[in-house]
């Protein structure tokens, strides 16, 4: 029997390969936050929010961090669910990004009253999506 690139099975690929990348996006994704909201602090950012129903509160650069790093680390599990399971797994991760992005796109406008925290949120959610992308990617491609 000849064996084809097609029929070759490919080899399981073990939660721990992904493990490095991984931490390494989550940082990344966690540096881009902290980046951004300390460029547009001294831009002038007020970075106060009030999400429907909710108290007025500012995101300080300690919680935009930690929820950068959470999202990233759920992105880091489907990743390694993604690489085991879909034949394009780089795909359905660009493309849960963009879904998120294009969700999460308008809560700045209704939280936001300042329209530099507004760019600034936005402005973050881009860098955070596009750190975690860029650094696990090639880690995913490598391993399908």
């Amino acid at each position: 029997m000849t064996v084809t690139p097609e029929s070759r099975a490919a080899p399981p690929v073990r939660p721990a390969s992904l493990l490095r990348p991984g931490l390494l996006a989550v940082a990344a994704a966690g540096l881009a936050a902290a980046v951004v909201h300390v460029v547009f602090d001294a831009a002038g950012a007020d970075f106060l929010v009030q999400p429907p129903g909710q108290a007025r509160a500012a995101v300080g650069v300690a919680q935009a961090v930690g929820v950068a790093a959470l999202t990233s680390a759920l992105g880091v599990a489907v990743a390694v669910l993604a690489v085991r399971r879909v034949r394009r797994p780089e795909r359905l991760l660009v493309g849960l990004a963009v879904l998120g992005l294009l969700l999460f796109a308008a809560n700045p406008f209704l939280a936001a009253d300042q329209g530099l925290t507004v760019v600034a949120l936005e402005v973050m959610h881009l860098a955070v999506a596009g750190a975690f992308l860029a650094v696990l990617l090639p880690a995913v491609r490598s391993r399908r």
